[in-house]
């Protein structure tokens, strides 16, 4: 099928504020696709891309970073096409080599990343006009703008019982959106985007047959190098599946404590390698 070679990244600061990994990350996406536009994003630029989101400024301002950044993805892939990349995430292969088996959908995600969870929305890679996308943003947008929520920057005394309760399979995700928890409980889940996926794949036939007919991924193996620790002293299993690239894209994050890569690690073998 055709696919749009865009591939987007946004650091809301601006990727001159961004962290040395970050930095590095960008570096191995431009290097590895000399033949994709990328589109590197921060707060100000990204609305020469996107449009103003459906939703009231007083509202907009109460979401946090990440569920902004849920909409602003949604948005962008449903009016250009492409990829979205978190900055995240290191490639070890160019997309050309793999994404368009994948993407024989029209969408791809990494699947099924936990027991709550069907996909992972770090890395998306769709089609232009995707039906399913434009459901989602379509439900999330009314989602923050048609409830109240109490949970918006802080935390409410039944909340931490209630992720237990309802975070534990995929059926019991769906009851995040029911009567009780949007209107009387007034508290949403930190992973609403994923939830609400599941509910919109599984709730008619139509999406349920789209999504089936997507090839999947195991989000487990991109996320194999955060799962051994990535400042932990390299093994030889972390160096077979860095110098075998035993998947295309590996997922870190900035959110390590250091300013350096330790010698000797497996962060600091991720970058001298390539």
């Amino acid at each position: 099928m055709e696919y749009t070679k865009i591939i987007w990244m946004y650091w809301h600061q601006g990727f001159e504020q961004a962290p040395e990994i970050v930095s590095r990350c960008v570096e191995q996406w431009i290097v590895m696709h000399p033949d994709w536009e990328i589109k590197l994003l921060d707060q100000n630029s990204v609305n020469q891309y996107a449009g103003p989101l459906p939703i009231a400024e007083n509202v907009l301002n109460k979401l946090n970073l990440a569920h902004r950044s849920d909409l602003i993805r949604t948005q962008l892939l449903i009016k250009y096409g492409g990829v979205w990349a978190d900055p995240t995430t290191f490639c070890t292969t160019s997309l050309n080599s793999w994404i368009p088996e994948y993407l024989s959908g029209g969408l791809f995600m990494f699947y099924k990343p936990g027991r709550d969870r069907i996909i992972s929305n770090w890395f998306i890679a769709a089609e232009k006009d995707n039906m399913i996308l434009k459901k989602m943003f379509k439900e999330l947008c009314e989602y923050w703008q048609n409830n109240k929520f109490k949970n918006h920057g802080s935390k409410v005394w039944y909340e931490a019982f209630c992720n237990r309760l309802l975070n534990r399979s995929l059926p019991l995700t769906k009851l995040w959106f029911t009567f009780l928890f949007k209107k009387v409980l007034r508290i949403y889940p930190y992973m609403v985007y994923h939830y609400k996926f599941y509910q919109i794949i599984s709730s008619t036939k139509k999406y349920e047959s789209i999504w089936n007919s997507v090839p999947k991924f195991s989000a487990h193996i991109p996320h194999k190098l955060l799962h051994l620790g990535l400042l932990k002293p390299l093994t030889s299993e972390g160096k077979d599946w860095i110098d075998q690239k035993k998947s295309p894209i590996f997922k870190l994050t900035w959110k390590l404590g250091v300013q350096e890569f330790p010698k000797g690690s497996l962060l600091k073998y991720i970058f001298e390698n390539e």
